[in-house]
């Protein structure tokens, strides 16, 4: 089916078939992963073609592919096709024309990075750290000029993915990243920011986690403040706030950076850490006629119980909720004898997670 209807589609010269084939490749890797995988040279090399289609959109359609097949594929899609993807992704994040298509190129990279062995990432490290700096200069200047951001927060999560794989062979790309990256924690503050502010600090804390105590201490007091800020500012933010997921994670990572340096800390980030590790999740037990006003979009999944009944369970903040008891593991395992004012509070909270079925994370950190 697939050489013969997408491979076909692929081919037309209407720019709507081609999209609507790469997004139909997308869509089925997952559960046609044996009957891909044979063809996975042929399908790669074809879809890397589209990178340079005519169409933004198909350009588009063809990083949305890549993106999703090297997750699907990994780590065997990284091992085989390294140097024709990170070559034909970068080539297409310099589309400064078109926005979105750099930033899906951006995306498409993050999903190859995080699976690609250290070893295969290495060589190509002076490539990607130049393309995504001239990027983020570029973009942050036209935040700065016209408020955009779309690109920015997919190329920040690019280079905190790089880093991430890269660890300690970051070390020398540190000072051309840093100095910008603290600029936007320091100045995106407004609320359409978030998002951007959140992976930001992201960012910052996974590239002091890969470059190590040594090469991040004379940032960490200044990145700590910015954090503490943040913190203090904390009970401000909204339930939804993005930045709430981003600072719980990157508390736990400058946690691991700085050791026993960190636990001077610990009455600042409790508090909103174990807020979040006490959310309870919103359930209903709903007839046909319920179901009717509310939908999956609203956040709410259902499992059907039959004799039209449904059990439904509202998603929103059980994400949050099983990062801020892995968290709390972290500091734990970190901390040791420093975390042992918090060791009552912690266990009254997780002891009656150990019937918490509803996020197997959860369960498992309880476990």
């Amino acid at each position: 089916m697939i050489k013969q209807h997408i491979m076909q589609m692929l081919q037309n010269p209407d720019w709507k078939y081609r999209h609507a084939g790469l997004m139909a490749l997308s869509a089925i890797g997952e559960g046609c992963h044996q009957q891909m995988e044979a063809i996975l040279q042929e399908i790669v090399s074809f879809v890397l073609l589209f990178c340079s289609d005519p169409h933004p959109r198909v350009r588009y359609a063809a990083c949305n592919a890549i993106g999703q097949m090297a997750t699907d594929f990994a780590p065997t899609f990284q091992k085989k096709f390294h140097d024709k993807v990170i070559s034909a992704l970068l080539q297409t994040m310099e589309d400064q024309s078109n926005p979105r298509v750099q930033a899906h190129a951006a995306a498409a990279l993050i999903n190859f990075t995080e699976d690609c062995p250290k070893s295969l990432l290495i060589p190509y490290l002076d490539s990607l750290v130049q393309h995504l700096h001239v990027i983020m200069v570029a973009k942050l200047q036209e935040l700065i000029q016209k408020g955009t951001k779309l690109v920015l927060e997919q190329v920040v999560t690019s280079i905190a993915s790089v880093a991430d794989t890269a660890e300690e062979k970051f070390v020398p790309y540190y000072d051309l990243f840093m100095p910008s990256l603290k600029h936007i924690v320091e100045n995106a503050v407004q609320k359409e920011l978030r998002l951007l502010r959140g992976k930001t600090i992201e960012c910052i804390s996974l590239i002091g986690l890969a470059v190590g105590k040594e090469k991040f201490m004379p940032d960490a007091s200044a990145v700590m403040q910015l954090l503490l800020k943040t913190q203090t500012d904390f009970n401000d933010l909204e339930d939804d706030d993005p930045q709430i997921s981003y600072m719980i994670s990157a508390w736990a990572r400058m946690c691991k950076i700085l050791g026993k340096e960190f636990q001077q800390y610990l009455p600042v980030v409790m508090g909103p850490l174990m807020k979040t590790a006490s959310i309870k999740p919103e359930v209903a037990l709903l007839d046909t006629q319920d179901m009717e006003n509310i939908s999956e979009d609203d956040g709410w999944e259902f499992v059907n119980l039959g004799d039209q009944q449904s059990f439904g369970i509202k998603t929103a903040g059980l994400e949050e909720k099983a990062t801020a008891c892995q968290m709390l593991v972290c500091y734990a395992k970190e901390l040791k004898e420093g975390f042992v004012e918090y060791t009552e509070q912690v266990v009254k909270l997780m002891v009656p997670l150990l019937k918490f079925y509803f996020h197997d994370d959860i369960l498992f950190v309880e476990i």
